[in-house]
């Protein structure tokens, strides 16, 4: 095996997400989330459960820098809560503010560089009331929203994420339905709040270069890769790459070439908001960074049962799986080798990468060899990528610790460390450990 190193400053961190881990939703003047109220919705969730408490990071977060320490992250990726800082609009929650300004100064006294996410999906009620993402007004109020924090935390937080997965919270939000507004197959919905969604981080990144000039903002987006189940049949090919166009170019494009891949714009312009073509020039503007956020790939085949699409994903059950996707370290190589072939090889994080180990009787679930090959393969291969050439600067793991994990509830524990959710108590697992040793050296066994 060959050994990779790391180049020297390669962040190593962890990441999460603000309703995911931090309870206490309506402490301090906080307002409700539409997260907050689509998990007391009856049936939204596994086993009805919700956010309410969580990992109480709320109350817990000194612990919990200090669990950062001990690990040795360099990085720590967090959301902040909007409804926390804007519980109605217009409206700021000095308290809510002072929570992630402690959480910053915490932070850097232990040596750890704060990377904050401005829109991890939970988006405040009173936003939600107003149509969301799918109304154009909510671009004013995200930058509103975004502008607040660069001048209140711009001073220490120099990392800024602007809004994590626009293609998950909408093609799930509205076309699946398992997150809020629980939509299903609302095509006008999906299209609008991911326009705008883009739009917002165009006009937050212009509202930071004056707020935190010294600072680097960037985007984090969920990227799968797609291949054909018969790369013979040239229907499953166009597929595939409509899927790929679709769910990963659709939002890498405007970024970087200021226009909508002509293949899905073509089909989805009666979807788009009227007069969309005004914002392209506005979105295409050089990034700080990419954010990658990947975990698996999706093997497609072709079906005119499938509406709009016409692609299915195909489960070989002779192919390794976690709970929840295919094992397919191969896929982050290949998207970190597309950015720099394709994409004139921007700065680049994997701002989200992990494994999920569901408890089973009879099972340590400190004990996670799975997660443990998992990160191995998929570290190394990015470890690759970056010798090739890749501008790939860093890695974040999902998760810190156990938490929250959506409509899964807490049936899918992605954590370095596991949750004991009665105790509140954070438990090393195998993986922690091997985390630590690899953090420490900065080099990996290549495979």
């Amino acid at each position: 095996m060959a050994r990779i190193t790391f180049p020297r400053g390669f962040l190593w961190g962890a990441a999460t997400a603000s309703y995911q881990i931090e309870g206490a939703p309506l402490a301090d003047g906080a307002g409700p989330s539409i997260w907050h109220e689509f998990a007391h919705a009856p049936g939204r969730t596994i086993d009805g459960k919700n956010g309410d408490v969580a990992c109480d990071h709320y109350h817990r977060w000194r612990d919990d820098v200090r669990l950062m320490s001990a690990l040795g992250l360099t990085a720590y990726r967090f959301s902040i809560a909007w409804s926390r800082v804007f519980p109605e609009q217009g409206q700021v929650n000095p308290r809510g503010l002072d929570f992630y300004s402690r959480l910053v100064d915490g932070l850097l006294e232990a040596g750890i560089e704060p990377w904050a996410t401005v829109f991890h999906w939970d988006a405040p009620s009173w936003l939600g009331r107003m149509g969301g993402f799918v109304s154009r007004g909510a671009v004013d109020s995200l930058v509103e929203y975004g502008s607040l924090l660069f001048r209140r935390l711009g001073d220490r937080v120099k990392y800024w994420v602007t809004v994590n997965e626009p293609s998950s919270f909408t093609s799930v939000g509205y076309i699946l339905g398992y997150f809020p507004p629980g939509r299903k197959m609302d095509l006008k919905g999906m299209y609008h709040a991911s326009h705008h969604l883009l739009l917002g981080h165009a006009r937050l990144r212009e509202a930071f270069a004056g707020l935190v000039p010294d600072g680097k903002i960037g985007i984090a987006l969920a990227q799968a890769w797609y291949s054909p189940r018969n790369p013979a049949r040239r229907k499953d090919r166009e597929a595939a790459d409509f899927m790929d166009t679709a769910l990963n170019r659709f939002y890498r494009d405007p970024l970087f070439f200021g226009r909508y891949p002509p293949a899905v714009a073509a089909k989805a312009e009666r979807y788009l908001p009227r007069g969309f073509e005004k914002d392209m020039d506005g979105m295409k503007a050089p990034v700080d960074f990419l954010g990658v956020n990947y975990y698996s790939r999706s093997v497609i085949r072709h079906s005119l049962l499938q509406p709009y699409t016409h692609a299915k994903e195909h489960v070989d059950p002779a192919t390794p799986r976690s709970a929840m996707w295919e094992i397919y370290p191969e896929g982050i190589y290949r998207l970190l080798l597309s950015l720099r072939d394709e994409y004139g090889n921007p700065p680049c994080y994997i701002t989200e990468n992990g494994f999920p180990t569901p408890e089973a009787p009879g099972r340590d679930p400190r004990e996670d060899p799975d997660r443990i090959a998992y990160l191995a393969d998929h570290i190394g291969l990015v470890g690759k990528a970056v010798a090739e050439g890749v501008d790939c600067r860093g890695y974040f793991h999902w998760s810190l610790m156990d938490n929250f994990e959506w409509a899964y509830g807490y049936t899918m524990p992605f954590g370095l460390f596991r949750t004991d959710f009665a105790t509140q108590e954070r438990q090393w697992r195998k993986s922690a450990h091997w985390y630590r040793e690899l953090i420490g050296r900065n080099w990996i066994e290549g495979r």
